[in-house]
């Protein structure tokens, strides 16, 4: 009889299951990709900078192995990599890193590799922020969608760099929200955007306003989560080839339209002033 323990027992760790010690990190990251190892290094450098100290990564059968990718990288202390292969699995993939890695970390945010936490209190470092919200199960954290800045083609520079214009706030798609949750509050992953919590225990906005689900009304006061969706037709034509892994939905190039058409309107290059100040201190 099929079930998802017996589904998670054939998974490859790159620790060779190895157990990490109960607590060892403060602030993890968890994601799952396929086909995305040119992007890796600048979304762990990254985040890195910012206070996150493990990561736990979830190869969806990428065609060179995310765990080469990182033993290049010299990273393969810092983050693990398991292997979960088949279509529709990011739910999975979350339960799995909440069952065998939640005691590992006192938090666990669960975004993607085109998603980057961008603190915005003036302190570069996101766990000092994050202290603030111990009492509550998450943090919902507010989608803002950047666009291509004009991009055909894949530029030579990095994503941060080369992808400085947004959405307006007010933008539908801003109301998706990405969870930094606390495992020992959390009951289960529910979907890829939001989890089901222990009972009393639920997610708040940056504000301390209870967020529901997968929906809030944007809000980016303190922190923001920059999802570079368009970045340029080409990486959004690769994109497409790629698969989507939290539906069984094809997707389609008029939504790099649709979205790249709302999400060149503001400058916001508040990601590279964070990455300024996590430099110098």
């Amino acid at each position: 009889m099929f079930s998802i323990k017996s589904l998670f027992s054939k998974l490859f760790t790159s620790n060779g299951g190895q157990r990490i010690a109960d607590d060892s990190h403060y602030l993890s990251l968890c994601c799952i990709v396929k086909d995305e190892n040119d992007y890796l290094a600048e979304w762990l450098d990254y985040h890195r900078k910012i206070g996150v100290t493990h990561f736990f990564i979830y190869d969806n059968g990428s065609k060179k192995p995310i765990a080469e990718t990182i033993d290049s990288l010299g990273l393969a202390d810092i983050v693990t990599v398991t292997e979960i292969p088949g279509r529709n699995k990011h739910v999975k993939a979350y339960q799995h890193c909440l069952d065998h890695f939640g005691n590992s970390s006192r938090w666990i945010g669960f975004i993607d590799t085109d998603e980057f936490i961008v603190p915005k209190t003036g302190d570069a470092d996101f766990t000092r922020q994050l202290k603030g919200y111990e009492p509550y199960g998450g943090l919902g954290l507010s989608w803002l969608i950047f666009g291509s800045n004009g991009h055909k083609t894949r530029p030579l520079g990095g994503q941060l760099e080369s992808f400085t214009k947004r959405s307006d706030i007010d933008f539908l798609a801003n109301k998706h929200i990405k969870s930094v949750v606390q495992p020992r509050y959390v009951q289960s992953a529910f979907k890829s955007h939001c989890f089901k919590y222990k009972p009393g225990y639920f997610c708040v906005n940056e504000h301390l306003i209870k967020i529901e689900d997968s929906f809030a009304e944007p809000s980016i006061d303190t922190v923001q989560l920059n999802h570079y969706y368009c970045r340029s037709l080409e990486e959004y034509q690769e994109k497409i080839k790629r698969g989507i892994s939290d539906t069984k939905r094809e997707r389609k190039l008029d939504e790099f339209y649709y979205h790249d058409g709302e999400s060149n309107r503001v400058e916001d290059r508040t990601i590279l002033e964070v990455l300024a100040r996590a430099k110098t201190s």
